[in-house]
């Protein structure tokens, strides 16, 4: 008994796509965990505990490109997308608006914190460069400036 090969297996790589009450549940799932994430999120960046929220950042990038991906899946299929449970697309809407406020009270958080850095750094190098403005040439008595030895360089990291 001979099966043709084209036919006994799946082809590969051409996995089905999943229905769009499927894509539906898995966005508001993942909505509702970005969401939540971002909320926690700002909640350390206004307490100021930065080390912490690092750690969150992997996750958050994870959950948002999975979020895209289904979100461009259920885009694409607009007959599927119309036809949903009205309870389905309920929470799903609701889901969504819920992360749309999440992400504007942390988009505002990270403004704040990255303006609120980029003074403190300003002032840092305005400092610097003052310190090193008295450090170099001569003064207006035609001598050289004290260099005070305790000044070393500075370095700033700026990731989160």
């Amino acid at each position: 008994m001979t099966q043709d090969p084209a036919s006994a297996a799946p082809q590969e790589g051409a996995a089905p796509s999943p229905s769009a009450e499927a894509l539906a549940r898995a966005l508001t799932g993942l909505a509702a965990r970005l969401g939540e994430l971002m909320v926690k999120e700002t909640a350390l960046l206004r307490a100021g505990r930065l080390g912490e929220i690092a750690v969150l950042q992997a996750e958050k990038k994870d959950l948002a490109r999975a979020y895209a991906g289904r979100w461009a899946q259920l885009k694409a299929d607009q007959a599927g997308a119309s036809s949903l449970p009205q309870g389905l697309a309920d929470a799903l809407r609701a889901q969504v608006t819920r992360l749309a406020a999440a992400t504007a009270e942390n988009e505002k958080a990270l403004r704040l914190m990255q303006n609120a850095v980029n003074r403190v750094l300003g002032i840092i190098a305005k400092a610097v460069r003052e310190q090193r403005a008295t450090m170099a040439g001569y003064n207006a008595r035609r001598t050289r400036p004290r260099r005070t030895p305790e000044i070393l360089g500075v370095s700033c990291d700026r990731s989160l």
